[in-house]
């Protein structure tokens, strides 16, 4: 047994040292492991910081394809240039040395071509920008061996204008008539005399000059421009920067139907909904969230009242119950033009959209609120569904409409009982925040447009 014994023993010592060799090993491995971790986090990091600069540069971008057909591509290409110049990588330490590629394209899942190799026509129909950063190395130590010394990275990101007819918005409970698309022969006069001139041309855009109705030039395939042909007419549909009235008080014959005031019954039956509806602000949308294409129900009766009411808490002008509050505040800037009459017979010449931004000529100083109430910016912007004349029928002011599209709208004015409860709008068309745009796939028309970030 002894000799058994002693070559166990012997075997075992020639065993020393292996535990070692062992561990040694796997703290080897493991710190490679947990090395490589590291690299690879610091490459995730530096591509989600690209991804970041992309974004943004591309967004930037296409925040400059509303602009006119000359203009918006050399801006696009500035304003993403910009944007891409003050972003970092790499944990903030790095600049980008070359420039990014961008392109343009008319269709989102187009043909994207550089600016110096797209024609004329290509430019003025862009509304899509792609932006790729410049390919930067990114060092790394532990994944040397798998990876390399540096690996190579770049992010793409493709922006573009929202697609027409497919939006979401919180809308007044109100409505604007227009022709549809398919009616050339529609004019937004409901009489006209033997000779065929429209007898009191209300619904007509005043566009201003020597024949305030007479068709405008826009940018052609431009987004106020679906038809192509380079016209906007007001005496058919809403032009930017021409004047329109909305009715709200007694027609006196004018208007889709003898009792449809276009109000909209989707804040509630009844003036008082209506009224607080439109005085409503922020997360106080009582008409919810509504889409073109979709049925609205009309409202009942004149409501001039309740109308005038709710929209003039803008002007801080509270009347009819209405009290100042977070939920209902003024707009920052209440300036109105000149005013003529006195009491219920005041109105207003009203200020354009350019000059409440304060690049209009005449300029206008601003009219801050009294009473110390606060304001808010753009409270006189309007965001209203547009229905087709053809579907006001009902003389009776209560029935189902359909909404074409949705198009922005600035209140020049207070409403006034002097011109019998109208609602003086400036038509801004794409110059509208809070609209979101979805699926780039939809082919309706629709004038309200903003820059979405798509991939």
């Amino acid at each position: 047994m002894q000799p058994e014994n002693r070559a166990r023993i012997s075997n075992r010592k020639r065993e020393r040292g292996n535990v070692l060799v062992y561990t040694v090993l796997s703290a080897f491995f493991l710190f490679m492991a947990v090395g490589l971790g590291v690299d690879l986090s610091h490459l995730y990091m530096a591509k989600t910081e690209l991804q970041n600069a992309a974004d943004a540069s591309a967004l930037a971008g296409a925040s400059a394809l509303k602009l006119s057909t000359t203009e918006k591509i050399p801006s696009a290409v500035a304003r993403a240039n910009n944007i891409m110049s003050v972003n970092k990588y790499n944990f903030n330490n790095k600049t980008f040395v070359d420039t990014p590629l961008i392109e343009f394209a008319k269709n989102l899942n187009g043909s994207y071509k550089t600016p110096d190799i797209m024609t004329a026509q290509e430019k003025a129909d862009a509304r899509f920008i792609r932006v790729t950063t410049p390919s930067v190395a990114i060092n790394t130590f532990f994944a040397i061996p798998f990876i390399g010394l540096s690996k190579n990275l770049t992010a793409k990101a493709t922006a573009g204008l929202s697609v027409p007819g497919n939006v979401s918005a919180c809308i007044a409970p109100l409505s604007a008539v227009s022709c549809a698309p398919n009616q050339p022969n529609c004019s937004l006069c409901p009489e006209v005399d033997a000779s065929g001139n429209c007898v009191e041309p209300k619904y007509y855009g005043n566009c201003g000059g020597a024949n305030p109705n007479a068709p405008v030039s826009v940018t052609v395939h431009g987004p106020d421009d679906p038809d192509g042909d380079g016209l906007c007419d007001p005496k058919k549909e809403f032009c930017k920067g021409c004047t329109y009235n909305i009715r709200s008080g007694p027609q006196a014959g004018q208007g889709p139907a003898a009792g449809n005031f276009q109000v909209l019954r989707c804040a509630g039956n009844g003036a008082n909904a209506v009224k607080n509806a439109l005085a409503a602000y922020g997360t106080n949308c009582t008409c919810g969230q509504v889409s073109p294409g979709g049925a609205i129900e009309t409202q009942t009766g004149e409501l001039a009242g309740a109308v005038k009411a709710g929209l003039n808490v803008r002007f801080d002008d509270y009347g009819g119950g209405l009290n100042y509050g977070t939920d209902m505040p003024p707009d920052t800037n209440i300036a109105q033009g000149a005013s003529h009459g006195n009491g219920n017979n005041e109105f207003f010449d009203g200020i354009s959209w350019d000059q409440y931004q304060g690049t209009g000529t005449p300029a206008v100083t601003p009219v801050g609120p009294n009473n110390n109430h606060p304001g808010i910016p753009n409270r006189r912007v309007l965001i209203i569904p547009i229905i087709p004349l053809s579907e006001f029928t009902d003389s009776q002011g209560n029935q189902i409409v359909h909404m074409s599209s949705m198009k922005g709208f600035f209140m020049r004015s207070e409403v006034s009982d002097g011109t019998g409860g109208d609602i003086q709008v400036e038509y801004i068309s794409d110059d509208v925040t809070g609209v979101v745009g979805f699926d780039p796939n939809n082919v309706n028309v629709i004038n309200v447009v903003t820059p979405v970030l798509y991939r």
